[in-house]
């Protein structure tokens, strides 16, 4: 996922108040399925998630970052967040869509393209998510 550098535009127009750079990846690549609201679920104490990293569920039912054969990959993270030492900390998450494998934050074990296409398949219900490329 590339960044780009956000020009300032001439005076009157809208701008990027707070940003410096941007994403050019689009992060939906398909109406079907329907995209979800952000769902609020518990992050695992002290993890840190990135903005669209696939995530999965613990053992104990708390949001982490999603590993091949070893976290099922069920959930999409809105927002980026770090979880609370106490474990209190919710946060929103994506369980079904059409999402474009470049525009998503993926843990090393998803290797190839392959990898990203399978993640969410098995996952529980009632997660939906395809992942397509776009193109």
């Amino acid at each position: 996922m590339a960044n780009e550098k956000v020009p300032y535009p001439e005076a009157g127009q809208a701008a990027f108040e707070q940003l410096d750079d941007y994403h050019s990846d689009l992060l939906i690549s398909g109406s079907w399925p329907i995209l979800s609201p952000g769902y609020p679920l518990p992050v695992k104490a002290d993890e840190e998630l990135k903005k669209f990293q696939v995530c999965g569920r613990d053992s104990n039912g708390d949001v982490v970052p999603a590993v091949k054969d070893t976290v099922q990959a069920s959930l999409i993270c809105t927002q980026a967040v770090t979880g609370a030492t106490d474990g209190t900390t919710t946060a929103p998450f994506f369980y079904a869509g059409c999402f474009n494998p470049d525009a998503l934050v993926w843990d090393a074990s998803y290797a190839t393209d392959e990898d990203k296409r399978a993640a969410f398949e098995g996952a529980p219900s009632p997660t939906q998510i395809l992942i397509r490329a776009r193109g």
